[in-house]
C-alpha cells in the first residue's frame, strides 16, 4: 500500500514537472504602453485620419477591479493596432482575446477588439480580414462575436454608456480544420468581485470564412464622429487561467519550469525520507 501511495504521489510530482501544454502569452498591455499601437484607420475616401498611435495613455478615472486601481488606461480615438509577439495558428486550444472596457458619449459606433490575420500595418486597412472579433459596430452598445465575413452573433450584453465592463472571447479550431472558426462570448460587469467566466454568454458561435492564423489586435474607436473607448488589461494568451489572471491584475505569471522542477523534486524527497523513517 505504501508503495503503491508512493508511486501515485511520485506520478503526480512529476506531472508537476511538465509545463502547461502551450501556454503562452501573446500579448499583454496594462494600459502605460501606448507606443505597443499603431494607427490603422483609413477612411473609404483612402483618407488616414489622426497619426502615431491612434490612443493614449490616461491615468484618471482608471479602471478598479476588486477595488484595486489598474493604474494607467488607454483612451483609443483611431483604431489602434497592436501586434502579437508571434503569429498563432489556429488549434483544438485556440487562443482568449480578453480587455476591459468603458464606452463613453457622444457616439456609440464600434467598440471592442478586433483579432487580424495581418503582422504587419497594412497598406490599406480597408481590405484587413477579421479572424474574430468580441464587441460591435453600427449604432449599437451591445457585445457579440463576430467573423471575417462580418456575421454577428445573436445572443450578446448590452453596455451602458461609461459602464466598465470585462470581455473574454475564446476562439479556437473545431473539426481540425485548420482555421478560427468556432468562439465562445464572457462578458462580466461585475468588477468589484474580480473577474471570472461564469456561463458563456455566446458559445459555439461559428466564424465563417475563419482564418488559419492570427499575428495582430485592434482597438475599435471610430476617428470620424469622433468617439472614446477606454480599454485596460489587453491581452491575448493561449489558457483561460492565463486570461483571467491577465484581466484581474493586468499581469499574466507562468512559472519557470525550473521552478517547477525544484519544487517536485522536493516534493519527492520528502515522501522518499518519509518512507525510509517508517
Amino acid at each position: 500500500m505504501k508503495t503503491r501511495l508512493l508511486a501515485c504521489s511520485t506520478a503526480v510530482l512529476l506531472l508537476a514537472v511538465l509545463p502547461r501544454a502551450g501556454a503562452e502569452v501573446l500579448f499583454l498591455s496594462a494600459g502605460a504602453d501606448s507606443g505597443a499601437y499603431t494607427n490603422s484607420w483609413v477612411d473609404w475616401s483612402g483618407t488616414v485620419f489622426g497619426s502615431g498611435a491612434g490612443c493614449t495613455t490616461e491615468t484618471a478615472d482608471p479602471f478598479v477591479v476588486n477595488g484595486v486601481s489598474q493604474g494607467n488606461y488607454l483612451a483609443a480615438t483611431a483604431y489602434p493596432m497592436a501586434f502579437l509577439s508571434n503569429p498563432v495558428s489556429a488549434s483544438a486550444q485556440g487562443i482568449w482575446l480578453g480587455f476591459l472596457m468603458r464606452p463613453q458619449a457622444p457616439d456609440t459606433w464600434a467598440g471592442g477588439g478586433h483579432l487580424l490575420a495581418d503582422t504587419s500595418l497594412p497598406a490599406d486597412p480597408r481590405n484587413t480580414q477579421f479572424a474574430g472579433m468580441a464587441g460591435w459596430w453600427g449604432n449599437n452598445m451591445q457585445v457579440r462575436l463576430g467573423g471575417p465575413m462580418y456575421g454577428t452573433s445573436i445572443d450578446g450584453y448590452t453596455v451602458a454608456d461609461g459602464e466598465n465592463i470585462a470581455v473574454l472571447a475564446h476562439f479556437y479550431d473545431t473539426g481540425s480544420s485548420g482555421t478560427f472558426n468556432t468562439g465562445d462570448l464572457y462578458v462580466d460587469a461585475n468588477l468589484t468581485d474580480g473577474v471570472s467566466l461564469g456561463s458563456p454568454l455566446v458559445s459555439g458561435f461559428v466564424l465563417e470564412g475563419a482564418l488559419t492564423t492570427i499575428g495582430s489586435l485592434r482597438l475599435a474607436a471610430d476617428p470620424v464622429s469622433p468617439e472614446t473607448r477606454n480599454y485596460d488589461n489587453i491581452l491575448v494568451v493561449t489558457t483561460a487561467e492565463e486570461a483571467l489572471a491577465g484581466l484581474n491584475t493586468g499581469v499574466v505569471a507562468i512559472p519557470e519550469p525550473t521552478t517547477l522542477t525544484l519544487c517536485a523534486l522536493s516534493g519527492l524527497g520528502a515522501l522518499l525520507y518519509v518512507r525510509r523513517r517508517k
